[in-house]
C-alpha cells in the first residue's frame, strides 16, 4: 500500500543518513597557534583541495564552500600555514601553524638595527647635554618620563620606520616590510632594552609612539667623557676623602718641615749664643776697660745673631726659611731662650743698659782657649 511505501521510504532515509554520518570522518579541529572561525562548516574535502587556495596567504587557511572562498583558520604572527603531505579525500588532515623560520630571521635583523638607531639617538642626545645635566642623570640612574625627555631621548615610529624604510632590501615589497616592521617593533617593545610611550599634541587627535633606548651609543670622544664623569660622580665621597687626606698630609708636612727646620735653627743659634757669651767673658777679663761688661743684653744678642745679613751657607738653605720669617723667628728664639737660661754655665739677670732695663747673659763657666774668629750662626752647633 501507499502508506506502507511511504513509511519504508522514511526507514530507508534514516538508515542512510545514519550510515553516512557514521562513515563520514571525524570533524576538524583547530590547529594550535592559530585563531578559526567559529560556527563554520568545513567540508572534510575542503583538506585536500585547498593547499592551491591558499598559496596567496601563507598564513590562512582558505577553503572554498558553496562556491565562496572563506578564510577559516588564521595563523598566529611569526607562524604560516603547513598544510600535511598525507591528506586526502578519504582522511583529510588539519594544516599546521609552524613557525616562520626566515621571517624570524629577518626580524631578529631588523629588531638589532633598530635598537642600535634608537641607542644611536639617545647617545646623541645626551651627548648634547651640559656636564651638569649629564651628571644629575648618572646620579639618578632613571629615565625621565617627561614629554620633553622623551622627545629629546627617543624617536617617533614614524621617522624610525622611514629611517627603516630605506634600508630595506630593493627585493622587498611595501606591504613585506610593513609586516616585518610590526613584528620587529612588537618584539623590541617587548624587551628591556626599549620602552614605548604614547604622546599626545594639541593639533593631532593621534598619539605618537616614540621608542626610548635605556642604554645608550656614544661617540667616542663623548664615550670617554662619560667615562670620566661617571668615576667622579659615582666615587665623589672617595674623591673628597681623597683630596681632604692629600691637604692634611700637605700641611702635616709643611708643620714638620717648620718644625725640624727650626729646630735645627735653635741648634745652630744656641751653640752660636754660648760661643758669643764664652767670648764676651773673657774679653772683659783680658780687658776691663776695652769690654767694661761681661754680660750680653739677650735682645741684643737676638738681633745680632737672627737679622744678620750675611747668605746662609748652601748646607742650611732648609734653615733659611726661618731666618726670613718673623713668626719663625720669634720660635726659634724662644726655644734658644729656654735652652740658654737652663743651661748652668749662664747666669740671667735683669740690669740697666744705657739707662734701660734689660735682661742680660753672662757666662760664668770656665774660659777655655779658642781662636779669635767669630763663630758663624750657621756653623755647627756646640752642645754643652
Amino acid at each position: 500500500p501507499p502508506a506502507a511505501d511511504a513509511e519504508w521510504t522514511q526507514h530507508a532515509v534514516y538508515y542512510a543518513q545514519t550510515a553516512r554520518a557514521w562513515m563520514a570522518p571525524p570533524p576538524l579541529e583547530c590547529p594550535e597557534h592559530a585563531d578559526c572561525v567559529p560556527y563554520t562548516s568545513i567540508p572534510p574535502a575542503a583538506a585536500h583541495t585547498s593547499a592551491a587556495l591558499s598559496s596567496t596567504a601563507r598564513d590562512q587557511w582558505i577553503v572554498s564552500t558553496g562556491g565562496q572562498r572563506v578564510a577559516v583558520v588564521q595563523c598566529d604572527a611569526g607562524h604560516v600555514l603547513q598544510f600535511p603531505a598525507l591528506t586526502s579525500r578519504v582522511y583529510p588532515l588539519v594544516p599546521q601553524c609552524v613557525r616562520d623560520v626566515p621571517t624570524e630571521h629577518r626580524v631578529r635583523q631588523l629588531v638589532a638595527v633598530m635598537l642600535q638607531e634608537c641607542q644611536a639617538r639617545r647617545g646623541r642626545a645626551e651627548c648634547q647635554m651640559s656636564l651638569m645635566e649629564q651628571a644629575r642623570g648618572l646620579r639618578a640612574q632613571s629615565d625621565d618620563d617627561e614629554a620633553e625627555a622623551i622627545e629629546r631621548l627617543g624617536i617617533s615610529s614614524t621617522d624610525l620606520h622611514a629611517l627603516m624604510s630605506r634600508r630595506k632590501a630593493p627585493r622587498l615589497s611595501d606591504d613585506e616590510f610593513d609586516a616585518l616592521f610590526r613584528l620587529a617593533t612588537a618584539e623590541l617593545t617587548s624587551s628591556d632594552a626599549v620602552s614605548a610611550f604614547e604622546l599626545a599634541y594639541e593639533d593631532d587627535d593621534d598619539e605618537t609612539t616614540f621608542y626610548v633606548a635605556r642604554d645608550a651609543e656614544y661617540p667616542p670622544f663623548c664615550h670617554i667623557q662619560r667615562l670620566v664623569l661617571r668615576a667622579v660622580v659615582g666615587h665623589v665621597p672617595v674623591l673628597l676623602g681623597l683630596i681632604g687626606a692629600g691637604i692634611l698630609s700637605f700641611v702635616a708636612s709643611r708643620r714638620f718641615g717648620a718644625y725640624r727646620a727650626e729646630r735645627k735653627a735653635a741648634d745652630v743659634l744656641v751653640g752660636s749664643a754660648l760661643s758669643r757669651l764664652k767670648r764676651q767673658a773673657r774679653r772683659h777679663y783680658v780687658d776691663p776697660a776695652l769690654s767694661p761688661s761681661p754680660a750680653i743684653p739677650s735682645l741684643q744678642l737676638r738681633d745680632l745673631l737672627l737679622l744678620s745679613t750675611g747668605t746662609p751657607p748652601s748646607s742650611s738653605t732648609d734653615v733659611t726659611q726661618v731666618y726670613f720669617d718673623p713668626r719663625a723667628r720669634s720660635s726659634v728664639w724662644e726655644r734658644v731662650r729656654h735652652v740658654v737660661e737652663r743651661n748652668a754655665n749662664v747666669r740671667c739677670r735683669t740690669t740697666a743698659v744705657r739707662g734701660e732695663p734689660m735682661r742680660v747673659w753672662e757666662w760664668i763657666g770656665p774660659l777655655e782657649e779658642d781662636d779669635d774668629e767669630m763663630m758663624s750662626p750657621f756653623s755647627s752647633p756646640q752642645r754643652i
